[in-house]
Formats: structure tokens, C-alpha cells, sequence
């Protein structure tokens, strides 16, 4: 095993942070965009809702 290193497929604890950090990034990103499609359906339905009553 001499002049292989298994280390190198080692998670650090920094990557490991680093990649939790990413998998959050992500899921920030997916809610607002979840939170913006829904915010615009409700807002039109609001809006469908809203009409005279004369």
C-alpha cells in the first residue's frame, strides 16, 4: 500500500461544511423560488376573487 495514499477520499471536516453549506445555498434558493410561485398563484386568486358587488 505504500505509495498510495487513502486520504485523498477522505472528507475533511471543512469539505464536509463546505458541501453543507452548498446543500443549504440550495435549498434557499428552491424555497424562494417555491415561496415566489405561490405568493404570484395566491395573488391572482386574490385578485380573481375581488370583483364588484354593484
Amino acid at each position: 500500500m505504500s505509495g498510495t495514499s487513502s486520504v485523498q477520499n477522505t472528507t475533511t471536516p471543512e469539505n464536509a461544511i463546505q458541501q453543507m453549506e452548498a446543500a443549504f445555498n440550495r435549498a434557499i434558493v428552491k424555497s424562494a423560488e417555491i415561496t415566489t410561485k405561490t405568493t404570484e398563484k395566491k395573488v391572482s386568486l386574490d385578485a380573481a376573487k375581488q370583483r364588484p358587488n354593484a
